[in-house]
């Protein structure tokens, strides 16, 4: 199983009321939206190692998903 090697949650690029949850693997990155309540690093790990299909393509230059 590979380890994300960065975990960060931030503020949504457009909208106020939700947050972005980044994964940066070694190849890629893949990012999840939440809204409140927002979750931890460790929310983000569990559902990780649990259900990476929740998941999806980021693109970190746009900061839009693939």
């Amino acid at each position: 199983m590979t380890r994300p090697l960065s975990i960060q949650i931030r503020p949504h690029p457009t909208s106020a009321r939700h947050q972005v949850a980044t994964v940066a693997t070694s190849t890629r990155v893949y990012a999840i939206t939440y809204a409140e309540p927002f979750p931890s690093e460790a929310d983000i790990r569990e559902l990780w190692a649990t259900d990476r299909k929740a998941f999806r393509p980021w693109n970190q230059t746009t900061g839009r998903y693939c």
